[in-house]
């Protein structure tokens, strides 16, 4: 993605919150298994926090609790890359992308380990940068 300070907005639902400090817990930015390491974002050219958040809430298992947002370059820094596939065919039982859905691709990751540093750093950003207002 060309703008290195765009903002790629992060859904945080129930499973991947920190109740006992009440915020993101850093899991809300590693993929799931469903996602086969591609992690789900929503550009911030593209839609807003707020309707990407209504869009989740809406359609997803769990509803989002909020939105928290790293850049492109921050992703990049971390050795990933962030990857706009809003115009690719969905995967099977998904009607349409979300608006302006990407994913940060972290496929090429060998360890758990990889993957809990990159998510802590993320995270680390995201709480610096605070919620995105989406309400």
């Amino acid at each position: 993605m060309a703008d290195q300070q765009e903002l790629l907005y992060r859904q945080v639902t129930i499973h991947t919150w920190d109740e006992v400090n009440r915020r993101p817990s850093s899991k809300a930015f590693e993929p799931v298994d469903a996602d086969n390491g591609m992690a789900s974002y929503s550009r911030e050219s593209k839609t807003t926090a707020k309707l990407a958040r209504q869009h989740h809430t809406t359609n997803a298992k769990s509803p989002s609790l909020g939105v928290w947002a790293v850049t492109v370059q921050e992703v990049e820094t971390e050795g990933l890359r962030a990857v706009d596939d809003s115009q690719s065919t969905p995967p099977p039982g998904l009607a349409q992308w979300p608006p302006g859905h990407c994913f940060v691709d972290y496929r090429h990751l060998q360890s758990k380990g990889e993957i809990r540093t990159v998510r802590a750093m993320l995270l680390a950003k995201a709480l610096a940068r605070q919620e995105v207002p989406s309400i």
